[in-house]
């Protein structure tokens, strides 16, 4: 091997700051979600260099496991694909000054402490266990990035409320805060499993509107080279018509998941 074959490989500190420029036109808000007093965060028009980022993305890693294109499945909807931090560092960066911009966190947050990956969607793809219905994530901020420059303008991230024991909740950390009186954390996930196909068992994507448990209380929406950022721990699903679309189209976006313990999270609320 010679080392010239990793040259088109090597992104420099400064390529990699001038990819990820921001817009000094860049509009930041917090919009409510719906009726509620939760709120999610949007950018609108982020970055200068939005296609060239997404070029970047597109050929920066492989996907090796897919919900059902492979036998190697994950439980994600559609693919998903590994970004490593350093790729999108000024990105993360960026994304780490929203939170304290905006008063959502107070505790000192690192680049590093985001988790990045990609997300595809596409109007005939599966869905494994139903993952169309509600799901909370592990992490305490999930921000969206979007890449595709087609979507529609009813298409983003819904949020729901769901109903136990004549009581309904749109965050599972709302639940922990109340303590006593709250529904049982099995009761929760046992609900959340309700009308689900089951583990490593497909059926058709289709845009969750909701039923006799799930209300849909407003949509993060989903714009071009914009921001939608909400707190993960609130019952939530991607929001993507396959019947708005043609056959070969793509939702493309840039995911940072941001985990941290001990976070004050007075993101989503008044």
């Amino acid at each position: 091997m010679r080392l010239s074959q990793f040259d088109k490989q090597i992104i420099k500190p400064d390529e990699l700051e001038k990819l990820f420029e921001l817009n000094p036109n860049k509009k930041e808000s917090l919009q409510p979600i719906g009726k509620t007093d939760k709120k999610c965060l949007i950018v609108e028009d982020v970055l200068m260099n939005p296609y060239d980022v997404r070029d970047f993305l597109l050929t920066s890693a492989y996907i090796a496991g897919t919900n059902n294109l492979v036998e190697e499945k994950t439980g994600a909807p559609g693919m998903q694909q590994p970004i490593a931090n350093q790729w999108v560092k000024p990105f993360a960066q960026y994304e780490r000054e929203l939170l304290w911009h905006h008063n959502i966190c107070r505790k000192p947050i690192a680049w590093q402490d985001f988790s990045f990956y990609c997300n595809v969607f596409w109007p005939k793809m599966k869905a494994n266990d139903s993952t169309y219905r509600p799901h909370v994530d592990p992490g305490e901020f999930a921000f969206n990035y979007f890449l595709s420059d087609d979507l529609n303008d009813d298409d983003g991230t819904a949020i729901y409320s769901i109903e136990i024991e004549g009581e309904r909740w749109m965050d599972i950390r709302d639940m922990e805060r109340r303590g006593r009186g709250a529904p049982h954390p099995e009761t929760v996930s046992n609900m959340m499993q309700e009308k689900r196909v089951g583990a490593g068992k497909f059926d058709t994507w289709q845009r969750f509107e909701g039923d006799d448990m799930y209300k849909l209380e407003g949509v993060v929406p989903a714009r071009f080279n914009c921001i939608s950022a909400y707190s993960g721990s609130a019952f939530h699903s991607a929001y993507y018509n396959p019947d708005g679309y043609p056959e070969d189209h793509v939702r493309y976006s840039l995911v940072g998941m941001l985990s941290m313990k001990k976070v004050r999270n007075s993101f989503l609320t008044e």
